[in-house]
Order: structure tokens, then sequence, then C-alpha cells
């Protein structure tokens, strides 16, 4: 899942204001169902990372850093391995990473809605968009997903919020828009 603080799919008035105003905040969290990261098995991890940038994050070169959050209920082999496949494929995205904690990461179904929480820091509510009645009239695909997910889908975000200490914003919205993706990734093999 990946919520930004700008739409993903508008109209142009309104994606021309926030490339220049908005963007600069995303939310991504990861659900691992199988797989494993150098020989340590993934299952049941999950992960969330913070990121704020200094200009819109969907424009190339944005300078960024961001917060990791490994969920408390891995062992620590999977934590350590969630963190070097994060760190390793997403470093671009990321950016400077300015910290990494344990916390306890919620991942939570009910009919369409996926929340994510963790802990009292940050929180998602998404669903799959509904077009056209989610959108503004004219509206495009202005910003293809951060990372390439499998079966993607626009998302429409009910609320988004992160109240950590670590980066110098603190945000909430609970103005419902297109500002993300659902999906399910799959991550071939890297480099030996």
């Amino acid at each position: 899942m990946e919520v930004r603080s700008n739409h993903v799919y508008t109209c142009g008035c309104l994606y021309s204001g926030e490339q220049v105003t908005g963007g600069r905040e995303a939310i991504l969290a990861w659900a691992f169902r199988q797989g494993e990261f150098h020989g340590v098995p993934l299952a049941q991890t999950k992960a969330v990372a913070v990121i704020q940038g200094a200009a819109n994050l969907g424009l190339d070169g944005a300078a960024r850093k961001s917060l990791v959050f490994v969920d408390g209920a891995s062992s620590e082999a999977q934590r350590l391995a969630v963190l070097a496949l994060v760190r390793e494929r997403f470093a671009d995205l990321l950016g400077e990473i300015q910290g990494v904690q344990t916390a306890s990461i919620t991942v939570a179904r009910e009919g369409e809605r996926v929340s994510v929480s963790v802990g009292e820091i940050a929180r998602l509510v998404v669903r799959p968009a509904r077009l056209p009645e989610d959108a503004h009239l004219g509206s495009f695909l202005w910003y293809d997903p951060f990372m390439p997910v499998l079966d993607s889908t626009l998302a429409t975000t009910e609320y988004n919020s992160f109240s950590g200490e670590d980066l110098e914003r603190r945000w909430w919205s609970s103005e419902a828009g297109i500002n993300g993706y659902m999906g399910t990734f799959h991550l071939a093999p890297g480099p030996s």
C-alpha cells in the first residue's frame, strides 16, 4: 500500500498545484505473505516507511528522508532481513533513513477497506477507488506507483496520519482522495 499527500489520479488544475505545493509526504506499508530474503523467511512480517521530501516525491531527484518501522512480532532475524530488503531495493525512494524502529504494526481488512496502524504513530485507511465517483471531473493518472506492483489498484485514502517526532512534519488528513495504490508486489531475485 502507498499513500501520498497528493492525488495520483485527478484533474489537471489540482495536479499542477499539488506538484508545486504538495506531495512531499508518503507512507508505504508492506505485509509479506511468503518468500525470503537472504535465506530468511519473511512470511507474516510487516514494515512501514514514512517518507518526507524537500519537494514533491514524484519529481526526479527530490531530496528525501524516511523512517522505517518493522513489526515487533517478527523475529530479530526477520526484522534485519526486512530492513536489508527495504534498504537494498528501495534506497532511492527512501532517501536518507533517519531511523529504524521496532513497532507494533497492525493490518486489518473490513470489507473492501484496509487499515494499517503503527502503534499511535501512523495510521492509514484506504479502499479501492470507485471511478468515476471518487475522481474529480476530467481526471487523469499523473503518477505511477513508487514501486512496481502486480495487480495495482488505485486507492482512495479515507484517513492518513503521522505523528512521530523524528521528522520535521506531522500530518493528518481525513479528506477522501485518490492518493495512492493498493496491490500485490513480487520481488525478483536481486543481483548476486
